[in-house]
């Protein structure tokens, strides 16, 4: 027995072939023109025909409302357009039942109703209407400003929603380092110490183009107020489309400084991928080792490589394949064989890493007490998971929550205009900053000695 939605937003059981719908709120349950009625108890189990049917079961109707059902609640929780949503659906359904589905036409001016209703005032509005007569493209409130900044629309061959407001945009304009996090926002956003979330951004992909798109938009509506941008640096997550769109929109000179954090993120996903996350949570040894790795990071660069060779002396035998994988990544690269001689010479030719150790070392932002995005990055992604409360929340639900995220920056320049001092770090982060510090500053070229200092110093902080 099974409960789907019905066109009008009402219940239907699916019962053996049949299916019913409500009656009356005793639970009784009828099946339409047919006579067969069936009752359940107030928790909807247990179910009792009392007449029986006129026609045999039909299990391909219930497959159809059931992809039906699906497809509606994927129209409205998503950007994806009704002809992306109907394809993705009837690709998981038999061809039996694909045939009994109602015309494609037809499924998807349904899919664009369903949209239409999550536009507060326009429910009856045209589907292809763009989201700015939203009540939530302002920031709502006692006071609301806009925050919808742009929307290139459903006809667009990949949406891109952008929000912001004017003061976000004019801090934006007005500092030289910009923070670009790969969930869905360009964020964080510092200025006296002072990070707050300047561009939040709805991608439909992470290609080169959207993110040139982005970024050129962004550009844009700043030059239409009167702002002219200037970034010397920016801190992104380990993406070649973001990094490339970076330099080819915002120039070849802008410093490009891979974030430690997803550094750290990147090894553990490979940690998970291997099957070793027991491992590394259970032998504190194998845990140092792959604090270790991410240490090289932390090494001058011209000492990177001479890093690599050490760990590989010394790692233990289930960590080779991790090693493998940041060495091809982030250190050394690939080999592949070239040339068709037939004078038996193997000819190997070596590909570069996917990010090089330039882009991602922070041995002298550590010494000069730059940031490495760690704490920053990393905080502000955990703030705002606990803001949105769960994983792959609805667009909408993430639309209310950015604007509350918003309110909270406001408050936060509010304050720091009236001079309130903010709150200090941890003591945590200080003792690791003070003591990675003191360990670049110390260094002298002995490799092996200064990554096990180092592994220590960043799996302590991860494990507390």
């Amino acid at each position: 027995m099974e409960i789907i939605q019905s066109n009008k937003g009402g219940n239907k059981l699916c019962y053996r072939g049949y299916m019913y719908v409500l009656h009356r709120e005793c639970n009784f349950f009828y099946a339409g023109d047919c006579n067969a009625s069936l009752t359940t108890t107030l928790n909807k189990e247990e179910p009792s025909i009392t007449r029986d049917h006129n026609h045999p079961a039909d299990e391909e109707s219930i497959k159809v409302a059931k992809a039906i059902g699906g497809m509606k609640i994927r129209a409205k929780d998503t950007l994806s357009k009704p002809a992306q949503v109907f394809a993705e659906a009837v690709l998981q359904l038999e061809n039996t039942t694909r045939a009994r589905l109602p015309l494609e036409d037809s499924v998807k001016r349904t899919l664009r109703k369903q949209k239409s209703k999550n536009c507060s005032g326009n429910a009856t509005g045209s589907s292809h209407r763009r989201y700015a007569n939203c009540d939530w493209a302002t920031t709502g409130g006692i006071a609301p400003e806009r925050f919808l900044l742009n929307d290139n629309g459903p006809n667009a061959a990949q949406r891109v929603i952008i929000f912001s407001t004017d003061a976000a945009l004019n801090l934006l304009a007005t500092t030289e380092e910009w923070y670009l996090d790969g969930n869905f926002s360009l964020a964080p956003i510092r200025s006296n110490n002072l990070f707050t979330t300047a561009v939040f951004c709805l991608l439909q992909n992470k290609t080169q183009q959207t993110y040139e798109y982005l970024l050129r938009t962004v550009l844009q509506k700043c030059e239409e107020r009167g702002l002219y941008c200037d970034p010397q640096v920016v801190h992104l997550d380990f993406e070649r489309p973001a990094i490339q769109a970076v330099k080819n929109v915002l120039g070849e000179d802008i410093s490009v400084r891979g974030c430690f954090y997803h550094l750290t993120q990147s090894t553990f996903r490979k940690i998970q991928e291997l099957g070793l996350v027991n491992l590394y949570k259970e032998n504190k040894a194998f845990n140092h080792f792959c604090g270790m790795i991410d240490g090289l990071a932390f090494l001058p660069p011209r000492d990177v490589r001479r890093g690599m060779l050490h760990l590989r002396e010394v790692a233990p035998a289930e960590a080779e394949d991790l090693l493998n994988y940041f060495d091809a990544t982030y250190v050394s690269g690939t080999f592949r064989r070239v040339g068709n001689n037939n004078d038996g010479a193997l000819r190997m030719r070596n590909i570069s890493p996917m990010f090089p150790v330039d882009l991602w070392n922070v041995h002298q932002a550590t010494l000069q007490g730059q940031d490495r995005t760690n704490n920053q990055t990393e905080g502000w992604n955990n703030r705002f998971s606990n803001l949105v409360g769960e994983n792959h929340p609805t667009v909408w639900k993430l639309i209310s929550k950015m604007r509350q995220e918003v309110a909270a920056d406001l408050t936060k320049i509010e304050q720091n205009n009236l001079g309130v001092i903010a709150k200090k770090k941890k003591n945590v982060y200080e003792d690791m900053q003070r003591r990675l510090n003191n360990l670049c500053m110390q260094y002298e070229g002995d490799v092996g000695r200064f990554l096990l200092a180092v592994g220590h110093t960043i799996r302590f902080r991860t494990n507390n």
